[in-house]
């Protein structure tokens, strides 16, 4: 069985980028073939974005090759009701405190929105557990783990929603936890010798936190065990981030490097934010100057790319005797070039502060 797995759309009809993410999923999940895709939670953004969209998701979703199944998420968990019609394709599993679904070789347990303890459900789900089939918990959750970082939920607070220990998780028996509320990026994380996490991460980004192209995940239960859960690239809306340092005497080879970055970019699906710092040793009237005939070739899309012009003139510095008896004695020194380099760097700084 071919399934994929994503969360956390947020679907708004304000933000039209999200509503299109939606039909590159469904462009997805035809082209990989699936046979059903699952969301983790947090389809729309809201529970009156939801009733809002309904009308118009209606037909879309009721004519797929693939059944749909979501959970609620703590964004829009009062927007669903049994008798509420999303569309033929899709099904909101609203079980409580989870709900049962069962395939030919495949078992989900789905734990809806609800202000509970997950260490309560524990024992009932354990006993869920079937052996003959494949086992797969559907939970929005924050997994308490090292290895997702401080601000990855998005605007959530981390511990706010749902707190789950991966300890207790592997010890439950699933072979996989398919989870959404952790916004940022694709994550898989192997738990226990049998049980795989995986974290989709938002297919299209939601806040300025997302960065990186957006994923979709695909678990194929036919393929070996190593090679059952793979991601998809989505050619969705994402933010981004570019860092160049300037340092005297390197100011155009940055900026052939900024034009030939911003040249590997799908700019109308992409908002960057282009950071440049360092030291310049031509004036900085010069370096805007440049920036902007490299930017120019990209006015069609103003907005899509920030530049955070943050370089300072360093040539005061760099003419200063001091600072000249300085590096006459750095290069006579029998250290790597990239060690000079760190040196002169903090120098240069340093004089450039002492200096207001």
């Amino acid at each position: 069985m071919k399934i994929l797995h994503s969360s956390d759309l947020h679907l708004s009809s304000k933000y039209p980028e999200r509503l299109e993410a939606l039909e590159k999923i469904i462009l997805v999940s035809k082209k990989e073939n699936v046979d059903l895709a699952v969301i983790a939670g947090d389809f729309f953004d809201s529970n009156k974005e939801a009733d809002k969209l309904r009308p118009s998701l209606r037909d879309r979703l009721s004519s797929l090759p693939f059944e749909v199944l979501v959970i609620p998420g703590n964004h829009d968990y009062k927007a669903y009701t049994s008798d509420l019609n999303f569309g033929n394709n899709i099904r909101v599993l609203l079980g409580e405190p989870f709900e049962e679904v069962e395939f030919k070789d495949l078992k989900i347990i789905a734990v809806p929105y609800a202000n509970q303890d997950f260490n309560d459900l524990v024992f009932d789900l354990k006993r869920k557990i079937n052996s003959d089939k494949i086992n797969i918990l559907l939970i929005h959750c924050s997994l308490d783990v090292p290895f997702l970082k401080e601000g990855g939920f998005g605007d959530e607070e981390r511990q706010l929603y749902l707190p789950v220990n991966s300890k207790v998780l592997a010890e439950i028996g699933f072979d996989y936890i398919l989870a959404g509320h952790f916004h940022s990026q694709f994550v898989e994380n192997k738990i226990s010798d049998r049980t795989v996490f995986v974290y989709s991460g938002s297919p299209v980004s939601i806040t300025r936190k997302e960065t990186g192209k957006r994923r979709v995940c695909i678990i194929d239960t036919g393929l070996k065990d190593d090679k059952k859960v793979n991601s998809v690239v989505l050619d969705t809306f994402y933010y981004d981030d570019l860092k160049f340092i300037f340092k005297p005497g390197t100011e155009l080879k940055v900026l052939d490097e900024l034009e030939k970055s911003l040249g590997t970019y799908d700019i109308p699906n992409v908002n960057l934010a282009v950071n440049l710092e360092g030291f310049i040793s031509i004036s900085e009237k010069a370096i805007n100057e440049k920036i902007k005939k490299i930017i120019s070739k990209y006015k069609k899309h103003e907005g899509s790319i920030e530049i955070i012009e943050n370089y300072r003139d360093a040539r005061d510095v760099l003419s200063d005797p001091l600072y000249g008896t300085f590096k006459k004695k750095l290069d006579k020194k029998e250290l790597s070039g990239e060690f000079k380099d760190k040196i002169n760097d903090v120098v240069v700084f340093q004089f450039s502060q002492a200096r207001f």
